[in-house]
């Protein structure tokens, strides 16, 4: 989502699915059904456009501190804007999860744009510190719903094309995460809030997303009718919870993994002498790998299903990271890394929403699951690399994504 994980959120998306969500079902095996809803071509440049302008606002939080700091005042604690923004997010993704058949899907992303703009606007023209604070959580309401709505739309709207769709749409707000922090430095010694009046007028004329509803709306198709049929939804019911288990657990280790690999390349690089600055720097060489891979790789393996490539992403992540272990390699190690890992999770949250009896309440579950492995996965690699020399922490990543990839075979045998 954009992927809703990390700053950039892969904008950047617990335990049993029944339990958090509520009602969502798993179709069952059956004959093949028609084709879904289509997405309209003006819903999806409009949502394209969304993602950019959330991508850019999203990661020129963090850059903004600075000024910030700056224009409120040393004595606030400034980064207390991020923390802001992210809990609305999240409050989003659970009122949307337990809302679920009860939620007006078709009018849900023109009412989240609305909220997005007037957050951002309301940042943009406030006059003291505890109003930019709320009207940051209020732009982080309309983030969070946008990017889990839009990706479930995405999921759903274009047939057997939906998961390559899916990530161009996460590369897109991976290009406005990048973009982000040059917008801050650009505009920061201005007045750092013309770049949230800057999304809000950005984000108006992409009023068209709102059609992207009526993919949301559409009724999913139903499997052939036959006899057991009604006993056979009701044992659906009752499994739910561990119909979806495979999918939560790899979207929770998968997240964590890459928040992780944000979080901790720089650290090895030091540790491995490289100046803070420089591996600062080179740190970035992840985020331009995913943003690759969303492009590239997708459009390699489209006429494979979910369960035959999300196994081969993640073992040639894994390769990737055994790689970084190499002394004077992980410089390069880790955008082979990010290139490979790319359409993990945009992969994941399509093949969910294809299986979902009510789709954006299943992608709002793997979200908070996937938020629970950003918080907890990050603080376990830290623990366990401890002080130890530059290869102990590409070994904890490349041990996390071995944990993610047997996941993700349990899941391949789980949907067979």
């Amino acid at each position: 989502m954009a992927e809703t994980g990390r700053a950039a959120s892969d904008p950047a998306l617990v335990g049993s699915g029944a339990a958090m969500a509520g009602e969502a079902q798993v179709e069952r095996a059956g004959p093949p059904v028609p084709a879904g809803p289509v997405m309209a071509r003006a819903a999806a440049v409009s949502a394209f456009c969304v993602f950019l302008v959330l991508g850019v606002l999203t990661a020129s939080l963090g850059a903004s501190l600075p000024y910030l700091r700056e224009r409120f005042g040393a004595e606030h604690e400034v980064g207390r804007v991020v923390s802001a923004y992210n809990l609305g997010a999240l409050a989003a993704t659970v009122c949307i999860g337990l809302l679920g058949r009860r939620l007006n899907v078709r009018a849900a992303p023109p009412v989240l744009l609305a909220v997005f703009a007037a957050g951002a606007a309301g940042m943009a023209a406030s006059p003291g510190w505890t109003a930019y604070l709320g009207c940051a959580a209020v732009t982080g309401i309309g983030y969070g719903g946008l990017a889990l709505t839009l990706n479930t739309a995405f999921a759903r709207g274009f047939a057997g094309n939906s998961v390559v769709m899916v990530n161009r749409l996460n590369a897109v707000f991976g290009i406005g995460a990048m973009l982000g922090p040059l917008a801050a430095g650009a505009v920061g010694h201005t007045d750092i809030r013309l770049l949230a009046l800057a999304a809000a007028v950005c984000a108006l004329p992409c009023f068209l997303v709102g059609r992207a509803g009526a993919v949301l709306a559409a009724p999913k198709a139903e499997p052939e009718a036959g006899a057991g049929a009604g006993t056979g939804a009701g044992r659906r019911r009752g499994r739910i919870g561990l119909e979806l288990l495979p999918f939560l657990l790899v979207g929770l280790v998968y997240a964590g993994m890459e928040t992780s690999i944000g979080t901790w390349q720089s650290t090895q690089l030091v540790r491995d002498g490289w100046s803070t600055q420089a591996a600062t720097t080179a740190a970035s060489g992840f985020w331009a790998g995913m943003a690759v891979g969303r492009l590239v790789l997708p459009q390699l393996t489209k006429r494979l299903p979910g369960r035959t490539t999300l196994p081969g992403y993640l073992a040639a992540g894994l390769g990737a990271l055994a790689l970084a272990a190499v002394p004077h390699l992980a410089v390069v190690a880790y955008p082979l890394a990010g290139l490979a890992l790319a359409p993990v999770l945009p992969t994941l949250i399509a093949w969910v929403s294809g299986v979902a009896e009510v789709p954006q309440q299943a992608t709002s579950v793997l979200t908070l699951c996937c938020m629970l492995g950003n918080a907890v996965v990050p603080a376990v690699v830290g623990a366990l690399s401890g002080s130890g020399g530059a290869a102990v922490i590409p070994l904890v990543l490349a041990g996390a994504c071995l944990l993610c990839l047997g996941l993700a075979m349990w899941l391949r045998a789980a949907r067979r």
